[in-house]
């Protein structure tokens, strides 16, 4: 009874320690152990730049946690991790996203931002490391990036699937990139994500930037000089 009343009010009951294994559970274990390397590859670039790290489309979380886990592994004494997301899934996707996908708007609202710390907090970082060196922030890109408190960004993790949320995040933040920074760009040359490859293409033509790909892991990136 009680779920039926709190869905009739657009609320869910769950349990708050199965938050973490439904977050698993949406691995792809050799995906991931295949990311994880990745990651630590790409982020052992950045051990002598300052700045922040920064993902935007967080989804399930995969990718966040395992920032999250090697920031805590590096015991950066200022470095901070930033996850921004709708929260409330895509934006209406544009004609450029067009593919046999088919995106549709309020897909991927996956998570809330207090079952994201929750998450992290049950990967066992410690709380007052996730209080003090995490910061969520919910919100659409042009509403949140423009008004980011951010300075630098050592490395730069966009997932964030749509056209125009590639040529926002692009926009906002890729100045704020340091050099020798890294960015990592998780849709680039994806059949079921045009409008990715066209938002970075046409961001970066008339630079001498031109996305890398990576040969274990297939993703692309590139590094600012």
């Amino acid at each position: 009874m009680l779920k039926k009343l709190l869905s009739r009010t657009g609320y869910e009951l769950r349990r708050s320690e199965e938050l973490y294994l439904n977050s698993l559970r949406q691995f792809d274990y050799g995906k991931i152990f295949k990311q994880i390397l990745y990651f630590h590859a790409q982020y052992a670039k950045i051990k002598n730049l300052s700045g922040d790290i920064v993902e935007c489309g967080v989804g399930y979380s995969r990718t966040f946690q395992v920032l999250a886990c090697l920031l805590r592994k590096e015991e950066h004494p200022s470095r901070v991790l930033y996850g921004f997301d709708s929260f409330e899934g895509f934006p209406e996707p544009r004609a450029e996203d067009a593919s046999a996908r088919n995106p549709k708007k309020g897909e991927w609202k996956v998570l809330t931002p207090e079952e994201l710390h929750r998450i992290l907090v049950q990967l066992r970082l410690g709380e007052e490391f996730v209080d003090a060196r995490i910061r969520i922030v919910k919100g659409f890109f042009e509403d949140t990036l423009p008004k980011a408190n951010l300075e630098k960004i050592a490395l730069l993790h966009l997932d964030v699937d749509l056209y125009q949320s590639y040529k926002t995040c692009l926009e906002c933040l890729f100045p704020k990139v340091v050099s020798g920074g890294i960015v990592l760009f998780d849709e680039y040359d994806t059949p079921n994500w045009p409008g990715a490859k066209k938002a970075i293409d046409e961001y970066f033509q008339h630079t001498s930037y031109r996305p890398q790909k990576d040969a274990e892991s297939g993703k692309y990136f590139l590094i600012k000089t």
